[in-house]
């Protein structure tokens, strides 16, 4: 038995084929541009289904179910024919801010966070939806279906509009409690609840493919589509976390910590610092989601901007900064929003920051400070989801940081949690092969999934809390930048 995974990012698109025994068969990946229309900037959706299709027709091995997960908020509107009225905007896009303002004057904020477990702002799907209602009524008219990207590429392979808990929950209109799309909210802001995916638990059971899309893919056999999950709920399942305190820190562009916890830790104030309540893909276990927009990217400034690529006689970038970093303190503190404050700030405003330069500083001593300002800022962002019960008993480290051991160390020390590294970068695909392995009755659980597919490399435990004292003082530092412009 085979399961083929794919994961549908803004800017490309990838698959990898898994046996029963987790051994991947083949990998592919497909890349593909933003869309510009009008100086906004849309996902190209058509390309989106081109690329998928072209990935699961080059899948070589057959196979006998295949899941998506997919990034979240960005969606489509459908008329009653199934063709596109409304390009999906991208989360970034400010449409939909006055909407999200306007909603506060029918529900409390408050109310809507019970219900949703997310405060209203842009990003969320309902709110840019209301933005077409009130701009575009005639598009809005029209509209029979309103489909997020992995429920709508799901109704392309099977017909089925059918949509996981954790992608549902990022509309910013499903009730994270009931599981359903909330009709209280829906009727108070005139939305029909015939436009949404029905909402089912990740690792359902969709569909078999359309004959049609069989034939043109050139499938000899009947595949099932199992549902899959948001990225960052797929890389969780892929990272072996399952249980409550455990949370995977994705180490991309952008750092991520998902962390499971129960629902009693539901509280308005972690949604006004922009922690959501996410239904995880087993029931009576939620998530939240833990950010810093500049981590990676950080990095990328400091090899970029300040070394010019320059790795001396090494071949990799790391290798060269961290041969001569030393474990100590060198006074150097880095403020990493150079992109914005994500959680518990939520100031995109907010600049990055250097502290405690000298003639004497080195390239290698500024590079650790980028890694130790990261390390620390996740740091003050679990001791504040703490106070509201979610609390970090490990995490798994994914993502090309990952690859470095001195910054897992680093950020064991600085977090005092333990580190596992996973074998694999691509986490959020082998998580949905574990939906697949235990939808298709390979495996019984997810448990029994994760002790097949998921492998981990290399493990770091905290030392004494050797950084108290330097994350006493990094915590001044957003208050002392704040009204710098």
């Amino acid at each position: 038995m085979n399961f083929l995974s794919i994961d549908i990012g803004s800017t490309g698109c990838k698959c990898q084929l898994f046996d029963q025994k987790g051994e991947i068969l083949e990998y592919l990946f497909k890349e593909y541009s933003l869309l510009e229309r009008d100086n906004e900037i849309y996902v190209d959706i058509e390309q989106v289904v081109t690329n998928l299709k072209e990935l699961i027709k080059g899948v070589k091995n057959p196979f006998d179910s295949c899941a998506i997960s997919s990034f979240g908020e960005s969606f489509v509107l459908l008329d009653e024919d199934d063709n596109v009225l409304f390009l999906p905007m991208i989360y970034t896009d400010p449409r939909g801010e006055r909407e999200a303002e306007d909603v506060l004057k029918l529900f409390s904020e408050e109310e809507i966070f019970e219900i949703t477990g997310t405060c209203p702002q842009s990003l969320f799907s309902v709110y840019k939806l209301l933005y077409i209602k009130n701009n575009c009524p005639e598009i809005f008219k029209k509209a029979k279906k309103m489909m997020l990207i992995g429920d709508y590429l799901g109704y392309i392979l099977t017909g089925k509009a059918v949509i996981d808990y954790s992608l549902a929950s990022r509309t910013g209109i499903f009730d994270v409690k009931n599981k359903c799309f909330s009709q209280k909210l829906m009727e108070g802001l005139g939305i029909d609840n015939i436009l949404m995916s029905e909402p089912q638990l990740a690792g359902s059971r969709v569909g078999e493919f359309l004959d049609g899309v069989s034939a043109e893919l050139q499938i000899k056999n009947k595949p099932v589509l199992l549902l899959g999950a948001h990225d960052q709920v797929a890389t969780a399942l892929g990272a072996g976390v399952l249980e409550i305190g455990e949370g995977v820190d994705g180490l991309g562009t952008v750092e991520c910590i998902t962390t499971l916890f129960d629902i009693s830790a539901q509280n308005i104030e972690l949604g006004k610092m922009g922690y959501p309540i996410v239904p995880f893909a087993i029931d009576g276990i939620y998530c939240t989601y833990i950010l810093n927009y500049s981590c990676g990217s950080l990095v990328n400034w400091v090899r970029k901007n300040i070394m010019h690529n320059y790795v001396g006689s090494d071949q990799e970038f790391f290798e060269y900064m961290e041969k001569n970093m030393t474990d100590t303190f060198d006074g150097v503190y880095v403020l990493p929003y150079f992109g914005g404050a994500a959680t518990p700030y939520q100031d995109i405003n907010a600049k990055g920051a250097v502290f405690g330069l000298t003639t004497q500083t080195s390239d290698h001593q500024l590079y650790k400070a980028a890694l130790l300002g990261t390390s620390l800022e996740m740091r003050l962002n679990s001791l504040v989801t703490e106070k509201y019960g979610i609390c970090q008993k490990r995490l798994v480290a994914t993502g090309g940081g990952a690859r470095s051991d001195k910054w897992l160390q680093m950020k064991a020390d600085v977090q005092q949690v333990e580190i596992k590294r996973l074998r694999s970068s691509e986490g959020g695909l082998c998580g949905i092969a574990m939906l697949q392995a235990v939808g298709m009755g390979a495996c019984k659980d997810l448990f029994e999934a994760r002790d097949i597919f998921v492998q981990y490399k290399g493990e770091f435990m905290p030392c004494e809390d050797k950084y108290r004292d330097v994350f006493e003082n990094y915590k001044k530092l957003y208050g002392l930048t704040k009204e710098l412009k």
